[in-house]
């Protein structure tokens, strides 16, 4: 019965791959913060572990306890993390430090407690939920996706080393699916704010107004339901690809970005996202 390593199945993409491959017949492990009570929603018949990402060695116990109790899983599917939203200057240095222990440290240290059983076995997949941002920055998440490139810059890094032994990486890039990230992202920032209430410098705030208006106004979200199964034919695919964009509009930007070049999309999206008096 294969097997599957899911971080983050609290909400959202990684509850709704945990309860597709637990149906399926997989033997699922997911982690989650606070062991206490189980999360709403989630199969039963979904294992539990705990997994602090913040804390630097969460992540190679977890590890040690999952190789100990049922052996190295035949997939790890890394997707817990968490978005910060607020221009570049005023996120602090503590609060870059956080966003990048979560975000890459950690996911790097439960990677390299897993690697060294999948590379002796030569067979298993790494999944690495990346982000679309993490192929283009949106204004004021540039803390969040600036891990999200690096986490895809480590992807293909470990595509490279891993493929002689067998061992797949793959870099999935969700678009835009409807789940409590961005409200955790956004407490109580909506665009219709005052501008006094959105917080940051005040240089900032009438962008960062544009911004929220252009978020609330994305209405074509896929679920976590859907974006899920979308992951799954990517943890099936054989070949050796490496990247693959999923759900809402994630495609088509990524295959305009590379059409009309990097600058191009930067000077589009840029009057869209910061109003048409942003220069």
């Amino acid at each position: 019965m294969p097997s599957i390593l899911i971080t983050g199945v609290s909400s959202g993409i990684g509850r709704a791959c945990a309860n597709l491959y637990v149906t399926r017949g997989w033997v699922v492990i997911g982690t989650v913060r606070d062991a206490s009570k189980r999360p709403e929603g989630l199969d039963v018949r979904v294992g539990l572990e705990l997994l602090d990402l913040s804390v630097r060695g969460s992540a190679t116990a977890l590890a040690e306890r999952v190789l100990a109790g049922s052996g190295c899983p035949d997939v790890l599917l890394s997707n817990a993390g968490f978005v910060q939203f607020g221009a570049i200057e005023d996120v602090s240095a503590e609060e870059f430090e956080r966003i990048y222990q979560v975000n890459l440290f950690a996911q790097l240290e439960l990677i390299r407690g897993l690697l060294p059983a999948m590379r002796t076995r030569r067979s298993g997949v790494l999944a690495n939920v990346t982000s679309l941002g993490g192929t283009m920055t949106f204004p004021f998440f540039g803390a969040y996706n600036s891990t999200k490139w690096a986490f895809e810059g480590v992807s293909e890094g470990l595509w490279h080393e891993l493929k002689p032994f067998g061992v797949r990486v793959k870099a999935i890039e969700p678009g835009f699916v409807e789940t409590a990230i961005w409200r955790k992202a956004l407490p109580g920032a909506r665009a219709d704010s005052p501008v006094t209430e959105l917080g940051g410098s005040d240089a900032y705030r009438p962008f960062l107004r544009e911004m929220l208006r252009f978020e609330a106004g994305i209405t074509d979200r896929t679920t976590p339901e859907a974006a899920a199964e979308q992951i799954a034919r990517a943890i099936a695919d054989e070949g050796d690809r490496l990247r693959y964009p999923v759900a809402a509009y994630a495609r088509p930007i990524v295959t305009a970005r590379r059409w009309l070049g990097g600058q191009s999309m930067m000077r589009f999206f840029h009057r869209r996202w910061m109003g048409s008096d942003s220069g």
